[in-house]
């Protein structure tokens, strides 16, 4: 018999490990929610908990501010995920990650704009960087309506990254994607001077190819 409540808990479980595996994500940084919009309760990874030790049971479930399941105290970041998710209705989960080539670019404070890869040119265009707000509190998403509202994924100031996504899957891949691109890239910088996609080039991209960034948003709106 299917249990929702079950199967969020052990896609979040699910999606953990994987990042744990991939050395996205460690002991001490790193969550994972889904919103059930049916019932208004928040599933989200537990605080200082190493993810490949994940279970069902430590998944923690928040209703109205208050902690109703999981073993384990609410990730502090649950207000970023909250906060994400209101801007994006549209988006059912959270990936908060500090996975190491996004993270650079948030210690430096630098929004992202590669003109060398025809993957980050369609699924993002670019990727920006909030200014620096305190982890564990409201103003670490301050900015965050405005630049998510169009954005599935976002760099966080000296922080890390938020990508949202109507499911876990979505959030997760292109956090992968993001980060594989960029290690390709700043393997390229070492190789040589990197070659750009010309700008008439790439504008047909945005325009023209159903999947790009651009025509995603005008189907959604």
């Amino acid at each position: 018999m299917f249990d929702k409540n079950t199967e969020l808990k052990k896609e979040i479980v699910y999606y953990a490990k994987l990042l744990d595996e991939k050395g996205l994500v460690n002991t001490l940084e790193g969550n994972l929610s889904i919103l059930d919009r049916e019932t208004g309760k928040m599933y989200i990874t537990p605080s200082g908990t190493r993810k490949r030790f994940l279970t069902e049971d430590k998944i923690a479930v928040v209703k109205d501010e208050e902690q109703i399941e999981g073993t384990v105290k609410k990730s502090s970041e649950i207000l970023l995920h909250e906060a994400a998710l209101k801007a994006r209705p549209d988006c059912n989960a959270a990936a908060h990650i500090h996975a190491p080539y996004l993270t650079a670019y948030a210690y430096c404070g630098k929004d992202i704009k590669l003109k060398c890869s025809t993957t980050f040119s369609l699924v993002f265009e670019e990727i920006p960087c909030l200014p620096y707000g305190l982890p564990g509190t409201i103003h670490i998403a301050d900015g965050i309506e405005d630049a998510i509202k169009d954005h599935d994924l976002i760099l966080l100031g000296n922080h890390g990254c938020i990508a949202v996504g109507k499911t876990l899957e979505d959030a997760v891949k292109i956090i992968e994607a993001a980060e594989e691109v960029l290690k390709i890239y700043h393997l390229t910088k070492e190789i040589g001077p990197v070659h750009n996609i010309s700008d008439d080039d790439l504008e047909e991209l945005y325009n023209n190819h159903p999947g790009s960034r651009r025509n995603r948003y005008t189907c959604q709106n």
